[in-house]
């Protein structure tokens, strides 16, 4: 009798230790699979943000591009002038006294602004066009020298301060070289003459080019943008 029982809690031991066993495989089983898991869900969302940040860059820069070059084949090489050139086109009211002058280079195209004083407005009106002839200057009608090989004639009903007494004189540059700025098309941009109320800019190129127009207040400025 004690031989039988011996036999039997032999067999309940040997159950026991085999079921332990088995549900800590599992155990490590399942925790290897999760952590699998969760590897390799982190791996493709590095990767989605990954493409997703390179396809957003990829997107701006061609956007940039693009911008650019619409904004080349919308523009006009055609000549800009004002409604009742050469009187006052009643747009603006004017005084129109300029105050500087700058130059600046830019994706596509090379910028020239003339900014006019506090208290002024924007030309009343103007004319402007390319020529492959020398600029003229106002009421001398010498040929001024403006270095380029195309040029664009910028005549304006606007002050150059002349008519004013001289501390109110512009102090402005009168000359800027498209080299100092890195500018592609644009060469030298000169103040060639103020004659009874018309002031005159010459902007020398490298070759005729589109080019826009337009205003800007707060401080009034004339912009013109040449396509390189």
């Amino acid at each position: 009798m004690r031989k039988i029982f011996l036999i039997f809690a032999i067999c309940i031991y040997a159950v026991s230790c085999s079921s332990d066993k088995n549900t800590v495989e599992e155990s490590s089983t399942t925790t290897s699979t999760t952590a699998a898991t969760e590897e390799s869900s982190t791996t493709t969302s590095t990767t989605a943000a990954t493409e997703e940040s390179s396809t957003t860059t990829s997107t701006s820069t061609t956007t940039t591009l693009a911008e650019t070059e619409s904004a080349c084949e919308s523009w006009t090489t055609d000549s800009q002038v004002t409604a009742g050139w050469p009187s006052s086109s009643g747009e603006f009211s004017g005084p129109s006294i300029q105050e500087t002058a700058r130059i600046g280079a830019h994706e596509g195209y090379d910028r020239w602004v003339l900014e006019f004083r506090p208290g002024s407005t924007p030309p009343t009106g103007w004319e402007i066009f390319w020529s492959s002839s020398p600029i003229v200057s106002d009421g001398s009608g010498i040929e001024a020298e403006v270095e380029g090989t195309n040029f664009l004639s910028i005549r304006m009903l606007s002050s150059s301060g002349w008519a004013l007494p001289e501390e109110e004189w512009y102090a402005g540059p009168t000359e800027l070289n498209g080299s100092d700025f890195g500018t592609s098309n644009i060469v030298q941009a000169v103040l060639v003459g103020d004659f009874e109320g018309y002031s005159t800019w010459g902007i020398g190129a490298d070759h005729e080019a589109p080019f826009n127009l337009f205003t800007l207040s707060e401080p009034s400025r004339l912009v013109i943008d040449i396509c390189h």
